[in-house]
């Protein structure tokens, strides 16, 4: 079936089309796109946006998000590097550059390290504890990192990469926690303290 561009009436024999549109036209009338920068963590895979990371967000949404096209429908084709979205002149295909650049979180560069913000000490009866480590551990890892579990006589200490993540965690699961902060140093004149977080189950 023969399609005939809605602005200029070429036919698609004579010209290429971006949807709807002749290609000419598409460009005239759509306007291209510009080029769309996203950083990747080399390690996690996440999306970095001035150090905070999203492990949650796909590249496909953050390319759509940043074109401003997410009431358009919008699908990315990562393979043409096109994007294929609804416009006032039916539904259009253009292509889009994408320049992505590797790099290492904040929480994975850290991961290697023995670094951590926060304690998080669970005690109580060993069943109980060993579940909820179970499911702290897993709530923390999913934004951040745990460098360290120890397993000790009176219970379990999960070392926390982030103090805001552990004690997310233990909001999640409407833990309550004795909070007490440690001094661990200095760094750039500013004051460094670790946080404990004891649970009593």
């Amino acid at each position: 079936m023969v399609r005939y561009c809605p602005v200029c009436g070429k036919e698609d024999s004579k010209i290429a089309f971006l949807g709807e549109l002749c290609e000419n036209c598409a460009k005239t009338k759509v306007g291209d796109f510009p080029t769309v920068r996203i950083s990747v963590c080399t390690k996690c895979g996440a999306l970095l946006d001035k150090a905070r990371k999203d492990k949650k967000v796909k590249v496909e949404d953050e390319i759509i998000r940043i074109l401003k096209l997410k009431q358009t429908d919008a699908t990315y084709d990562p393979i043409a590097s096109a994007i294929t979205y609804d416009s006032s002149f039916g539904r259009i295909t253009q292509p889009v550059l994408v320049l992505t650049e590797k790099m290492m979180c904040m929480d994975c560069g850290r991961a290697g390290t023995q670094y951590f913000e926060a304690i998080v000490q669970l005690r109580g009866p060993e069943k109980r504890v060993m579940m909820m480590a179970d499911w702290v551990i897993k709530r923390i890892e999913s934004r951040s990192f745990v460098p360290k579990v120890l397993e000790l006589k009176e219970g379990i200490d999960i070392y926390c990469g982030s103090r805001n993540e552990a004690i997310a965690a233990l909001n999640q699961f409407d833990l309550s926690y004795v909070r007490t902060e440690k001094l661990a140093g200095e760094r750039n004149g500013k004051r460094l303290y670790r946080t404990t977080l004891l649970v009593r189950l």
